[in-house]
């Protein structure tokens, strides 16, 4: 049966931050035994809109307002950070592990999701299918016990690209079906580089 797959906008996490993000996941369950289910360090990543769940492919319409939507983006090129390690979820049973951010190092995040909404719009997505919620996170474990809020040391990134990703439910594959640079619009101008499509371009 085929899997269920979920489309997203997406950041990637560069592999540099990746990594660090891995050693608090060992650091995590060093001495638990408890049940865990790390996610893995190629797919972590921090969602800007779902944009829906679909049985077997995701349909040719949905993706060509996607699509479009992601070449009408403009925003540059920022930097993000995360700096809490904490639980959600029930305190009586396992939950996600996640890094979140708070204040200034993740206002950018805000500003783009609400690009990346109206961008959707634009193209012809439904307003009701936009859900509006927000909270800007990493999940570093899907099913772990609970953990008590506490400080990490503040991760960081250069954010200069958007994704979109087919998500294949059940499988831990994401496939980016598209990619689209951030940039200064208005240097943009200058140097010649804005690209009639919007520099989108297909994973083949």
């Amino acid at each position: 049966m085929d899997p269920r797959h979920d489309l997203y906008v997406m950041l990637h996490v560069p592999p540099a931050v990746a990594s660090v993000i891995v050693h608090a996941q060992r650091l995590l369950n060093h001495g638990y035994h408890g049940p865990s289910r790390p996610m893995a360090p190629e797919r972590l990543h921090a969602t800007l809109v779902p944009l829906g769940s679909y049985a077997h492919r995701i349909p040719p319409h949905i993706l060509r307002v996607a699509l479009h939507a992601g070449a009408l983006l403009e925003e540059a090129p920022f930097r993000v950070c995360f700096d809490t390690l904490q639980s959600r979820g029930p305190r009586q049973s396992p939950g996600t592990v996640e890094l979140a951010g708070h204040g200034a190092g993740v206002q950018p995040l805000y500003r783009l999701r609400r690009q990346v909404i109206h961008a959707l719009l634009k193209a012809g997505w439904p307003e009701e299918w936009i859900r509006p919620g927000f909270y800007p996170h990493i999940t570093l474990d899907y099913e772990h016990d609970p953990v008590c809020a506490c400080a990490f040391e503040p991760l960081s990134w250069d954010v200069n690209e958007v994704l979109l990703v087919d998500s294949h439910y059940g499988k831990g594959d994401h496939e980016v079906l598209a990619r689209w640079p951030l940039r200064d619009r208005q240097a943009s101008l200058f140097d010649g580089g804005i690209d009639p499509n919007g520099c989108v371009t297909i994973a083949s």
